[in-house]
């Protein structure tokens, strides 16, 4: 059977997922980062009690805070109106968010560089109410998808221990721990300003994929790492913005900072 999919990068409030035929695809697939954190403004320099519906969100969309949480509402109504079709992802800017209900404790342990404060609880209640319809990783076939990925070498530092060889149950274990809450999931690389050599599924950087050490026994489809095009890494340690006919270790897929577009595939399941 081939599976027609579409794979939507990096949202950051962005509702151009809308102009998508859910018609033309057997899967729709959200890499997360629904939130969009990336500015910031004087009522986050401490956390705030209310949302301020007014304090602009990205510049450049001119976005409020009650607009992007809207999107995010749209979205998961989308999946309601789809549950088989649209997969969820979560991404490292919903992190903070996701857990600020679930589990305070840790939320102090994840606030990235530009959290907003002032629509944590908003967001949070979202996806607290939401919150099993969200996954971490999604497999059809032999592809991947995840935020940022799984690099050989965050799999042989952070996971490996437990789930040794059994690729076969990789991504259900991994969701498994994405509901129990396990931060090694979401570890920083120092690329990224952490303390860790190896970013996680959630926050691993482009620059940290090594075709020679990779044997993981799957094409990766992420975003997180912005690029201009579509960008694929090979097997044979190529990275080219074309289409070769050779198997792909990781596929980058985040343009939507350039333009609008979503990567499709065809898969063979």
């Amino acid at each position: 059977m081939i599976l027609k999919t579409i794979t939507i990068s990096d949202i950051h409030g962005r509702d151009c997922w809308k102009e998508i035929n859910p018609d033309k695809y057997d899967k729709i697939i959200f890499i997360g980062d629904y939130m969009d954190a990336a500015y910031r403004d004087i009522n986050d320099v401490v956390p705030g009690d209310a949302l301020n519906d007014k304090i602009i969100v990205n510049p450049e969309t001119g976005k409020t805070i009650g607009e992007l949480l809207y999107n995010l509402s749209e979205i998961i109504r989308f999946k309601d109106a789809y549950p088989d079709k649209v997969v969820l992802l979560i991404g490292n800017h919903d992190i903070p968010y996701i857990l600020y209900l679930r589990n305070k404790s840790l939320y102090n342990h994840v606030i990235y560089s530009g959290h907003r404060y002032s629509m944590a609880l908003d967001a949070s209640v979202l996806f607290k109410d939401n919150f099993e319809k969200f996954t971490l990783m999604y497999q059809l076939g032999d592809y991947m998808w995840s935020h940022a990925g799984l690099t050989q070498e965050a799999y042989d530092a952070y996971f490996k221990s437990f789930i040794g060889d059994r690729f076969d149950t990789l991504v259900e274990e991994m969701n498994k721990q994405f509901i129990l809450n396990n931060l090694d999931l979401h570890i920083i690389p120092e690329l990224r300003g952490g303390y860790n050599k190896f970013g996680s599924i959630t926050w691993a950087d482009r620059r940290e994929w090594n075709a020679d050490t990779y044997k993981l026994p799957f094409i990766q489809i992420v975003g997180h790492s912005p690029v201009k095009d579509f960008l694929y890494l090979y097997e044979d340690g190529e990275l080219t913005n074309s289409i070769l006919y050779k198997r792909p270790i990781v596929i980058f897929t985040d343009v939507l900072e350039t333009r609008t577009e979503f990567f499709e595939c065809e898969v063979k399941i």
